[in-house]
């Protein structure tokens, strides 16, 4: 019982679809040659809406139902409310019991027992077109209901042109890496120039691929269908937009010197994929309803008077909170503070809304050795009296990590408040970033504390020396005596 409706009773043959797709076509356990050609007719990537063909996969696989020597059950859907014979007497029968699976749009149930019909043995000509016609009817009447489903939005239709099932547990997104191979695969497979009967699929992977590889219009396609995409892609004002999200994230100085790839976490809610026409997924066993639509109505108090209330109109669409980790924030290189980082769509979802923007602002924490000055950076380092006077070497460790070297010659005296200019050291240009500003290096000159008394007396001779001795006890002009000085009084 475990098998029925999954494990093949015959061997896979080769079938070539009216749409030009190829397919290995199979009778799965449980059924016979008329339900697997029925299940195959209706499958959303064949869409077989010619009889005849519908028909002659019947009839090729009842040949593989021989050669397997495989029995069909002998009743339908057995040990459940709406357990039937399989066989039935007359052509009549058959007919009948179609028209009440098709007055349930159980299109699959009506064409399998019309294709049983048709295979009887001696069925004339008249039976035989009656039969025929009705279950084209049924065929078309399929086709238009997938027709509709496609236009509401099925997202299961676009990846069915891809040949592949939507099997994730996770709405937020799809592999589209995966997509993307996929896509190439099949596009030669069906493309004009090779195989002129295919050229429509070709198209519809073009169209589906547009919608699927946009994380944004997958989730205006899931809610509202082509119509809705094309007003996005037509840049139309009645869209309304969700509230984008802003964050802040630090980074280091080092950061946005070398550039680097920060991870955060996003908390946001998303429109559950595919649950509003296919709820039975397993992944959308955890939504809950999405908010509803906010709207405004007039409510009479009396004759004359009547006030505006606001009432939502609850959602048919299910939604999900969701943790992104690790989203990606590009830091590149010469970025500064207050700059943005935008993930586009990245924010809540609703239903027919186009999502907004993770909004990421960058805000770069202080250095402990070097300040920005716009394109340039700055640093302070301290040298002793020693090296003021007699000059000195330095090497600075970058925020890379390479070295910079710099020196003052013996014989050039470093004074208080001076420093240097070193060209392309500074921070990459942003529009540019091969291209560096400067790096300032200020002195600050260690004094020493205190000095010894036994070897003062040996360093005022060595200044002496230098003509460096002490200043004069006085300095300005001594006015004339007797005379009112005409500006600040003599000190």
């Amino acid at each position: 019982p475990g098998d029925v409706g999954k494990k093949g009773a015959t061997s896979k043959i080769p079938f070539r679809f009216p749409n030009g797709r190829e397919a290995q076509v199979e009778v799965l356990c449980g059924e016979d040659s008329a339900q697997a050609s029925a299940r195959l007719a209706l499958h959303k990537r064949y869409r077989l809406v010619n009889g005849q063909k519908a028909l002659a996969l019947a009839k090729l696989l009842e040949e593989q139902i021989a050669a397997a020597g495989y029995e069909p059950p002998s009743h339908l859907d057995a040990g459940t409310s709406v357990e039937r014979p399989r066989v039935l007497k007359t052509g009549g029968l058959y007919s009948r019991r179609a028209a009440e699976h098709g007055r349930r749009e159980e299109y699959s149930e009506a064409i399998a027992d019309l294709l049983r019909g048709l295979m009887r043995p001696n069925v004339d000509e008249t039976a035989m077109d009656k039969l025929m016609a009705t279950m084209v009817d049924y065929l078309k009447k399929a086709d238009d209901k997938r027709k509709k489903s496609s236009e509401e939005g099925d997202l299961l239709d676009l990846f069915e042109a891809f040949e592949m099932d939507d099997a994730s547990m996770l709405h937020q997104d799809i592999d589209r890496l995966v997509l993307k191979r996929r896509y190439r695969e099949l596009s030669v497979r069906y493309h004009p120039d090779k195989n002129p009967e295919a050229a429509h699929i070709f198209n519809e992977l073009r169209d589906a691929y547009e919608i699927l590889s946009d994380p944004i219009k997958t989730m205006l396609y899931d809610t509202g269908g082509q119509e809705l995409v094309r007003k996005y892609e037509g840049e139309s004002n009645d869209l309304d937009k969700t509230p984008s999200r802003e964050l802040r994230l630090e980074v280091d100085l080092k950061d946005v010197y070398q550039g680097s790839v920060r991870k955060i976490s996003n908390a946001r809610r998303v429109v559950c994929r595919s649950c509003r026409l296919h709820p039975n997924l397993p992944r959308c066993q955890r939504c809950q309803r999405c908010p509803g639509e906010r709207r405004q109505r007039q409510r009479w108090l009396n004759n004359y008077q009547y006030t505006v209330e606001e009432y939502e109109v609850p959602s048919p669409e299910k939604c999900e909170s969701v943790q992104d980790r690790d989203v990606a924030i590009n830091i590149e290189r010469g970025m500064a503070s207050g700059e943005r980082v935008v993930h586009q769509g990245m924010a809540n979802q609703l239903p027919k809304h186009v999502p907004g923007d993770l909004i990421v602002q960058l805000k770069v924490k202080p250095h402990s050795t070097f300040q920005r000055i716009d394109n340039d950076l700055a640093v302070v380092v301290r040298i002793s009296l020693y090296e003021a006077l007699l000059g000195f070497e330095r090497e600075l460790v970058h925020l890379d990590g390479h070295i910079v070297s710099f020196s003052v010659p013996r014989g050039t005296v470093v004074r208080p408040g001076s420093g240097l200019e070193i060209e392309n050291e500074g921070m990459p240009l942003r529009e540019d970033p091969t291209t560096f500003g400067r790096l300032f290096v200020k002195f600050e000159i260690d004094f020493p504390k205190e000095i010894d008394e036994s070897k003062g007396s040996t360093l005022e001779e060595a200044l002496l020396a230098l003509g460096l001795g002490p200043q004069p006890l006085r300095s300005g002009v001594v006015g004339q005596q007797g005379q009112k000085s005409k500006g600040r009084n003599e000190l």
